[in-house]
């Protein structure tokens, strides 16, 4: 966390510096309070009113500075999570594909929310506060060496007491934390799983079934969250006991130097004025630095995910297929699987040529695409391009576009969703919507209209179609589609059967077991798994 830090260190400084100028103007217009009521008390007017006015000056200055101090404070904290949450979201978009699957949608979106949160709260936030605390004890602590030795040292000893209780109780605090997050990751996971699956939980009349589930998990996350709190409070009750039993024990004590003609009126007002200033402090860096000791395994956490977000496949970028591609005796298997899923895989793609795919369900028709794309290694056997080995390339995405069997459309506009938010001018764009079917979208007005989430707001071959539009428009040698045909009426799949044999430009891969037979022949190459 500390390179955060050291990125906004300018709003840093500027806070410690303001903070810096406030505090000596609170600490010094103590004084004054006294000398304005030992001025008054001898009746002496005007020498009060001088005393009077600085003291209204120094007030003065005491917020000003203390304004400049919130605003570069909330600057630094609010930059250092904008930073952080960057680079979360940056290594979850580094990782590889594969890799990023083996994590539940829900724990990076905790990762992002609430644990960012977190760290924002307990630590970029106390930061700046815990200088505050400690410049204010520092000055009030030698104002008081200033009035009176004797009750400086007494004042000192009693006030620090609470400070010793954070590291007693280190280990409960950060256990209490991490068990927070756990579950409150937990119940965010199984949340995003149910709101993705909404419409499955709806059709099996799973509403009750659900909420009982969740209910066991977000009683688990409070109960967490409660333990934390509770014990966060009591450390703070403790600490709050041990500051006003110390804080009446010093006050006797300047009650006692009164009687003794050892302080004036004026010194007792000014003792009690700072006493009140020291020992709010004390109370509170002592929750400050139970904050800060708490949230550190979720700092230390937050920094492996960072650290762990990179790609899983070693080597530079495949920017292009110039004549083939080829299965030599491929084998695979996923990790966990007690069999193949491919064995003696062997075919040659030839630049240019359309090919399909088939065969019935799990016989690893998208598997053998998914080591194209580099997601996994083959167990046997290679997969070579134009000679190379793949595995000499990190990612095969520089020339390979895939559309997957289920559409994935963007909450954004139609332009958006079709560019990538590259630059593409208009006509290429409206010559693409034209040419899979979609001219009623081929007009600037629909291009800026705005797709709703999961392109709820379009029909399923619309949004098949919209999504090959896309990859058409990316323009690479070789353009996958992944079972296109699903989930369509007859209609709409003839169609997008048509629009497939019409791709002329690049090496085309369809991936279906559904295609119409007396179109099949038309593809230059039919590759067949599982020995259909």
């Amino acid at each position: 966390m500390k390179h955060y830090q050291r990125r906004y260190r300018a709003c840093y400084l500027g806070a410690l510096a303001a903070v810096f100028a406030s505090t000596i103007f609170a600490v010094s217009l103590q004084f004054f309070k006294g000398a304005v009521l030992d001025l008054a008390i001898a009746g002496d007017l005007p020498g009060a009113l001088r005393y009077a006015a600085l003291l209204l000056a120094f007030i003065l200055c005491e917020n000003l500075f203390y304004f400049v101090y919130a605003r570069l404070s909330a600057r630094f904290t609010a930059g250092c999570t904008e930073a952080l949450k960057r680079d979360v979201f940056r290594s979850i978009l580094r990782r590889g594909y594969a890799a990023f699957r083996q994590r539940p949608q829900g724990e990076y979106l905790a990762k992002y929310t609430t644990e960012a949160d977190v760290i924002q709260d307990r630590r970029f936030k106390m930061l700046p506060m815990l200088w505050e605390i400690l410049f204010k004890i520092l000055f009030v602590s030698a104002a008081f060496f200033l009035l009176d030795v004797r009750i400086a040292l007494l004042t000192l000893a009693l006030l620090t007491t609470p400070l010793y209780l954070p590291k007693l109780i280190e280990k409960p605090l950060q256990n209490a934390q991490s068990a927070q997050l756990k579950a409150a990751e937990a119940a965010l996971a199984c949340l995003n799983d149910w709101l993705n699956g909404f419409e499955i939980i709806k059709n099996f009349s799973a509403e009750q079934s659900v909420l009982q589930r969740f209910d066991v998990l977000n009683r688990r996350a409070a109960e967490k969250a409660c333990r934390n709190a509770t014990l966060g409070a009591a450390s703070q009750l403790v600490t709050a006991l041990m500051s006003y039993l110390s804080y009446f024990a010093v006050l006797l004590c300047a009650a006692w130097l009164v009687l003794r003609g050892d302080f004036s009126a004026g010194d007792f007002f000014v003792a009690i004025g700072m006493i009140d200033q020291l020992s709010y402090p004390l109370i509170s860096l002592a929750g400050i630095l139970r904050q800060l000791v708490a949230v550190r395994p979720a700092c230390r956490a937050m920094e492996q995910f960072i650290a762990g977000g990179k790609a899983d496949k070693a080597g530079g970028p495949l920017s292009a297929v110039s004549c083939h591609i080829r299965f030599r005796q491929v084998g695979f298997t996923y990790p966990g699987a007690s069999r193949p899923v491919l064995q003696g895989l062997d075919f040659t793609i030839q630049k240019g040529c359309r090919y399909l795919l088939q065969g019935p369900s799990g016989c690893g028709k998208t598997t053998a695409i998914n080591l194209l794309l580099r997601y996994y290694d083959a167990d046997a056997g290679e997969i070579t391009v134009d000679g190379a080995p793949i595995s000499r390339f990190g990612s095969t995405y520089g020339c390979i576009t895939v559309v997957r069997q289920d559409a994935v459309l963007f909450h954004d506009s139609l332009r958006n969703n079709l560019t990538m938010y590259r630059s593409i001018p208009d006509e290429k764009l409206f010559q693409a919507l034209r040419a899979v079917g979609l001219q009623k979208f081929a007009g600037r007005g629909a291009l800026d209209a705005q797709i709703q989430e999961n392109g709820s707001n379009l029909s399923g071959g619309e949004k098949k179609r919209i999504c090959l539009a896309r990859a058409l428009l990316r323009e690479t040698d070789v353009l996958i589609l992944d079972e296109p045909l699903a989930n369509l009426d007859d209609a709409a799949a003839r169609r997008i059967e048509d629009l497939l044999l019409s791709i002329r430009d690049r090496t085309l891969l369809v991936v279906s077991h559904q295609f119409t037979p007396e179109k099949v022949n038309q593809f230059d190459g039919v590759i067949r798994f599982g020995g259909a």
